[in-house]
């Protein structure tokens, strides 16, 4: 009887640097359309939330700019470059960032990905 490995070709992988968010190509793709992103955070639940923002959301103003986080998208990879947020992330995970890898989820009901923090992806 086989026991069989679970895979992560499919996985939505972020790793969190000490100056960027990297999304890996099967996170990325809930965010091919949009140039922005709002990020939240839950710090009694360990999670960190990047919801993709339209440019009609933003035309619009539904969203304050100040609350605007630039997404940028390479071949096969996306990334949030801000400093103050990964300052933010290493200080919930009470560790310095080297580029740990995190398992996240996208949540179709709130239309953003969620990364829990307790999940290090090795």
């Amino acid at each position: 009887m086989f026991e069989w490995v679970t895979g992560n070709a499919h996985a939505l992988i972020v790793r969190v640097y000490p100056t960027n968010i990297t999304l890996n190509a099967s996170a990325t793709s809930y965010f091919s359309d949009v140039r922005y992103v709002t990020i939240g955070f839950n710090k009694d639940s360990m999670k960190v939330a990047i919801k993709p923002i339209t440019k009609r959301e933003v035309d619009l103003k539904l969203v304050a700019l100040e609350q605007l986080h630039k997404v940028s998208i390479g071949k096969g990879y996306g990334r949030i470059s801000n400093k103050l947020v990964c300052d933010d992330i290493s200080a919930l995970i009470n560790q310095p960032l080297s580029g740990q890898r995190f398992l996240a989820q996208f949540d179709s009901k709130n239309h953003m990905l969620v990364i829990d923090l307790t999940q290090i992806h090795p």
